[in-house]
Parts: structure tokens; sequence; C-alpha cells
């Protein structure tokens, strides 16, 4: 872990040390069809909007007119569109061992997927702690939980959400999405597994620049934290976004017929909400 905390650390300086403006030519391509389908032990939704241009951050809402179903066993759920929810939506929820599908008819267009739901991964404890690193110190939120599943392997998203009032971030939502990845159980203790998710640097909140705010945790901001257990093919959606990011290419969705985005059956797991106050 501090290898890898060193060269998180050396990454950071070269990138602070070198900046150039780069001019990026974007290209107009045709807007595809987006799906973000998700069962969970909450529920299920499922959210159809179309690609925009990079240029463009105006988040584009859900899309009416689509016939959209889920099906497990003998059972299927015909979702509802809900324009206050912003999604296609069913309370029912979904149960771990079962291999949900998902249809989507939609303009003339039909779309698939399938997505086996792996059970949760109850967690343990967490918590922030300072890691110095070389003349530095990183905050880290250090997560432990359960495996669910001891001698397999297994993948997870975690996502930890910030509230904040701080007077910086008024322009934003109340509640913003903070840090997310994807990890597996590889190198973690038997039956338990553990993540420790860099937020900040000491340097960042004592310097407070304005292109730094919506990393900087502030006294006072609310801190939540899930961690949802989901299938190999979601976890190399997700990897792929993540990759992709650096690179402009579209992640490997694992939806037939012609669209980008995902469907995964998932089981949450919530941490105790905490809330942030400057440690010493």
């Amino acid at each position: 872990m501090k290898k890898l905390l060193c060269l998180f650390a050396l990454c950071c300086a070269m990138l602070a040390s070198c900046k150039k403006e780069i001019d990026f030519d974007y290209h107009d391509t045709t807007p595809l069809v987006v799906i973000e389908g998700r069962v969970s032990n909450e529920g299920m939704s499922v959210v159809i909007t179309r690609s925009r241009s990079m240029q463009d951050s105006v988040k584009g809402r859900c899309l009416p007119g689509a016939v959209v179903g889920i099906a497990w066993a003998d059972t299927t759920v015909q979702l509802t569109y809900d324009a206050a929810e912003d999604s296609y939506c069913s309370t029912t929820a979904g149960t771990a061992g079962q291999t949900y599908r998902l249809s989507i008819d939609f303009e003339g267009h039909h779309y698939e997927a399938t997505s086996l739901m792996m059970p949760p991964a109850p967690i343990r404890s967490a918590k922030f702690l300072w890691q110095p690193v070389l003349q530095e110190r990183l905050l880290a939120y250090e997560v432990w939980a359960e495996d669910p599943q001891p001698g397999e392997r297994n993948y997870y998203m975690y996502r930890m959400d910030r509230h904040s009032n701080h007077p910086h971030l008024a322009r934003f939502s109340k509640t913003e999405p903070y840090r997310w990845g994807v990890f597996d159980d590889r190198g973690c203790p038997p039956g338990l597994i553990y993540r420790d998710i860099m937020c900040m640097s000491q340097r960042a909140a004592d310097e407070d620049k304005e292109e730094n705010w919506k990393g900087i945790l502030y006294d006072g901001d609310t801190i939540t934290l899930s961690i949802m257990t989901i299938d190999r093919p979601v976890y190399d959606f997700f990897t792929s976004l993540r990759t992709g990011q650096s690179g402009g290419a579209n992640p490997r969705t694992n939806i037939s017929g012609g669209c980008q985005g995902y469907f995964a059956a998932m089981s949450i797991a919530r941490a105790d909400t905490i809330i942030y106050h400057p440690l010493p």
C-alpha cells in the first residue's frame, strides 16, 4: 500500500508542476442511446438518455416513450416512467442469486442485457485517517467489509456522496458524488475486503484553491458511502469507463442492440453516515 501511495504522490507532484493548455478538436457524431439500468435490493431503475457533445455540460433527462421490462425466473416487471424520479422505476427489490434480464423497446430499436445479482458485502467499519507520504499527508477513507463469498473472486463498486453547505460549493447541488471506483478482492485478508479511498492532500486543503474546491472536504460535510457487489461484465464496464475517460474511448457495454451504457444487478451495502471534521 505504501508503494502505491508513493506512486500516487509522485504522479500528483508531476502533474502539478507541469501545466500546458491543449486544444482538443472534438468531432461531432450522431448521438447514441445511453441506458443505465440497475436492479438492487433497494428497487429497480432504468434511465434512457442520449450521448452528448464533450462541450455540452448539461445533464440530459430521461427520455419517455420506452417499453421497459425486467424479467427473472417466471416473473416480469414492467417499469413505469416517472418524471419526478427522472427514470423508469419499480419498488420491486432484487434477490441475490437471481439472473435478471433487461428488455427495452425504444424508437423502433430493441435492447437486451442480463446480469447476475451477487450477495451483499456488509460494511464493518468506515473511518477517515491521515497517511504520511514523503513530505505530504493524504486523507484516506478506510472501509472494511465482509467478503460474501470467501474463496471466490468477487467484484465491487464503491460510491461516496458528499453533502456540503460550504459557501465554496454553493453553485453545485447540495449532494454530489464525491468519489467512485471499482475493485476486486485480490490481496484482501480471507473473509474480508478493504479499500482506502484517497480523498485529498493536506496541502490542497490548506491552499484551498478554487480549482480544487470540489475535491476538498470541509468541516461539517456529510459523507455517505455505499459498496455494491457486482458481476464481472459490470466490473468490466466501469473499469473501461474509468480507462476511457483519459483516452476518449467508449466503455465496454453489456447491452446488445447498438447503444452505450450498462445493466447491473447489484447488492448494496451502506456505511453509517459520517460528518467530516478536520483530523489533527
